[in-house]
């Protein structure tokens, strides 16, 4: 382990073998955090992992997981455990990437079901196991450091202002506002903070996958190193003024939210909607 990463926390990411949750996991271990990555295979995980840590020469290790899961979860939670405890890094940063969308565009009555409790299963319900589990994990390390723990939620334009052809996951992704009011409720004072991160579009298998993307071309993709800083950011407490808010890569950054701070009780950034039920 390098001197640089001795200073900063382990940082575990769902979903780290691909897509954006690889690209979050190089910044990473670029910056000298030492990066936990997670994938549904065990061996797909720790391969990607070692790929990860030769290109970067960083410390990155595989866990496998199926964050839908209680069992599994937990099964993660003492495998991290078991991690920092070896290591003596103390885990610091979560980052909840793993997510799916539904195989086909269009109407919720003509989707494949299963796609749509794939999609719930692994957006919703993964980050509130993983929250569930890891949050007392950040909360004790903030204890024991003086530092805060902070949750990075990979949020998304979709669940801020929806998008209509891909319901279950614009509906997975502004469940999350709602999970972190709770978190922010509960968990500020005792030094814990999260951040919904929306990606920009990002080039993945994922976006590759939806239709309503075909048209972009190389200049309307968000770059990777936009959201990785932007992690980095939120990541470092630089951007804690902004726990439990909406901060978008490609659109905002790390100098710009740093002149915004929302002010206490501020409802910026937030998902509310005005009702009149008189």
């Amino acid at each position: 382990m390098t001197a640089a990463e001795t200073t900063r926390p382990l940082t575990l990411i769902t979903g780290g073998s691909r897509g954006i949750g690889r690209i979050l996991a190089t910044g990473f271990a670029e910056a000298g955090y030492p990066v936990a990555i997670t994938a549904t295979d065990t061996a797909r995980a720790q391969a990607a992992a070692a790929e990860i840590a030769a290109e970067t020469s960083g410390t990155v290790t595989g866990f496998g997981v199926d964050v839908s899961q209680p069992d599994s979860v937990a099964a993660l939670r003492g495998d991290i455990e078991a991690h920092a405890q070896a290591t003596g890094v103390r885990l610091g940063v979560l980052i909840n990437n793993a997510g799916r969308v539904e195989s086909s565009e269009g109407p919720l009555w003509e989707a494949d079901p299963e796609s749509l409790v794939g999609v719930i299963g692994t957006n919703v319900i993964g980050p509130l196991l993983m929250i569930n589990a890891f949050a007392p994990v950040l909360i004790a390390t903030a204890e024991a450091t003086g530092q805060p723990g902070r949750i990075i939620d990979l949020n998304s334009g979709s669940g801020a202002q929806g998008t209509p052809a891909y319901g279950a996951y614009s509906a997975s992704k502004a469940a999350l506002f709602r999970i972190a009011d709770s978190v922010v409720h509960f968990g500020d004072e005792k030094g814990l903070k999260i951040f919904e991160l929306a990606p920009g579009v990002i080039r993945s298998d994922m976006t590759a996958s939806m239709p309503m993307h075909d048209w972009r071309t190389d200049d309307d993709w968000t770059s990777p190193a936009e959201l990785a800083a932007l992690a980095l950011a939120a990541a470092s407490g630089e951007l804690d003024g902004w726990t439990g808010r909406y901060i978008r890569a490609g659109h905002d950054t790390a100098e710009t939210l740093s002149q915004q701070i929302p002010a206490a009780g501020s409802q910026a950034r937030k998902l509310i909607t005005e009702m009149d039920i008189s």
